[in-house]
């Protein structure tokens, strides 16, 4: 049906017939719902541990809860092949849906999209083949790692593949629509907020998923690059700075050429299961360098919008284009704040520390405020393979309790070994407005434990900021979209 619809879609566009369009747009519906089928197939393999699937042995095993194995569908390259390939097909069906029956931009957008999903349908299905038999299937499978096997994954990892997908509709429709005639600003710069807001939201939960993992300690601000999202969101940026102003056709059709080849390149980094030497490059000078100037284009970028908008006198308080206006305006504001907190970030202020059980200490934080901690216990919880030694850590500042910080390190069993398989240190957090206190374990026993405390400058505003772009965007969007909801009279 892949096939089908980009084969009938291209030729629609290219002939001008309609009725040949309309055919390839039915072949890309048909096509998304075998997709999906595939995927709820693929899931159901993975929940009822069928380990006679090469994919289902590489990704799960007996051990692992119910949720996790689900989520599995898009932990392994292959599976992320399939979902991409739903999200594509989904984000082409809406996209031609709403733009005017007949015109060309809606010919050429369902053709183009059509193709793109024929060529991810091709890789899941003849080169990583998600449903490849093996001829006898283990005792039990491999599992998954333990960074995995957190809720915040479960929603992070297919954000992120979804919204870097989608970002391929506004830039189909950008270099069609500057390469064409019909009216096609208000269309494309919708999509376009919706996967800026969409990949927004997504490297939130990439920085939330990486502060609290002790090995990404100084290195949590890297994740959204680690896991693509970062190339993509420029993707994005651009797409929405270009679509909101009248530009030469040129260089929106450029624009929409470059965004799509950032969504690619993020998608490529995580299909790749990401980037392994993030870790140096942010140690690096030349990573450095490139935080910076990135961190600058940023706030350029913000900064324009917002003093375009005064420039313009953009008002109309009870209009859908007022409305948008504003919502962007509030957007801008935010994303300099999660700017600046991620600057503020970089400041943190670290002590190590040695504690026996009843201990007490005293640490300055960023301020030079002296903080006091003391060790209330450690314990050993085991659920199933996972065993998870958790040291409590009572905080107080100025004589005032902050209650309980948990940190813990997790631990993997899988057969008759009596050594784990893998680890995972996960940071125990206090948030606030200020600063955040985290505390990761390095060593534990049953009565004393070292611990490293980090007191981080405005993480929490990286979070409260970024949520407040991200929910501007869509207000933006739907306003947009109301504001564009009677088009002009297109060609046919």
């Amino acid at each position: 049906m892949g096939a089908w619809a980009a084969v009938l879609g291209l030729s629609g566009a290219i002939t001008g017939r309609v009725d040949l369009s309309e055919s390839g747009e039915r072949g890309v519906h048909a096509a998304s719902v075998f997709a999906l089928l595939s995927a709820a197939g693929l899931a159901w393999a993975l929940a009822s541990g069928d380990l006679t699937y090469r994919y289902v042995a590489s990704w799960v095993s007996y051990g692992t809860p119910l949720p996790y194995r689900i989520g599995a569908v898009w932990a392994g390259p292959t599976g992320a092949l399939l979902l991409w390939a739903v999200a594509l097909g989904l984000g082409a069906t809406v996209a031609t849906s709403t733009l005017r029956r007949g015109t060309v931009l809606r010919s050429w957008t369902g053709a183009l999209l059509a193709l793109l999903l024929l060529a991810v349908l091709a890789m899941a299905s003849l080169d990583v083949n998600p449903f490849l038999r093996l001829p006898f299937p283990p005792e039990d499978g491999r599992g998954q790692p333990l960074e995995w096997m957190r809720p915040v994954a479960l929603v992070q990892m297919p954000l992120g593949y979804c919204a870097m997908a989608l970002l391929a509709v506004p830039s189909v429709m950008t270099v069609m629509g500057a390469l064409g005639t019909t009216a096609w600003r208000d269309a494309a710069r919708r999509w376009a907020l919706v996967c800026w807001a969409l990949l927004g939201a997504a490297m939130l939960l990439d920085w939330r998923r990486r502060y609290g993992d002790a090995a990404w300690a100084g290195d949590w601000r890297w994740a959204s690059v680690h896991a693509g999202t970062a190339f993509a969101w420029a993707g994005a940026t651009l797409l929405v700075w270009v679509t909101g102003r009248s530009r030469h056709s040129s260089a929106a059709a450029l624009a929409g050429f470059a965004a799509f080849t950032l969504g690619l390149i993020g998608l490529t980094l995580r299909r790749a299961t990401g980037w392994n030497g993030v870790h140096d490059m942010a140690g690096s000078a030349a990573g450095r360098a490139l935080a910076w100037g990135g961190l600058v284009v940023v706030v350029a970028y913000a900064m324009s919008g917002l003093l375009a908008r005064r420039g313009s006198g953009e008002g109309g308080a009870r209009s859908s284009r007022g409305i948008a206006a504003r919502a962007m305006a509030v957007s801008h504001v935010a994303t300099l704040l999660v700017a600046a907190a991620l600057v503020a970030a970089g400041f943190e202020r670290v002590s190590e520390v040695s504690l026996r059980e009843g201990d007490r200490v005293r640490v300055p934080d960023t301020f030079g405020t002296p903080w006091t901690l003391s060790l209330e216990g450690v314990s050993t919880v085991g659920r199933e393979a996972v065993v998870a030694n958790v040291v409590a850590v009572r905080a107080a500042v100025n004589g005032h309790s902050r209650g309980f910080v948990g940190a813990e390190i997790r631990s993997l069993y899988s057969g008759e070994g009596r050594e784990p398989v893998d680890q995972i240190a996960l940071s125990g957090i206090a948030s606030g407005l200020a600063q955040d206190l985290k505390i990761d374990v390095g060593e534990a026993s049953t009565t004393d434990a070292t611990l490293t405390v980090r007191f981080v400058p405005g993480a929490s505003w990286i979070r409260i900021a970024g949520l407040a772009a991200v929910l501007a965007a869509f207000v933006a969007a739907g306003a947009a979209g109301a504001a564009g909801a009677a088009p002009p009279v297109e060609d046919a």
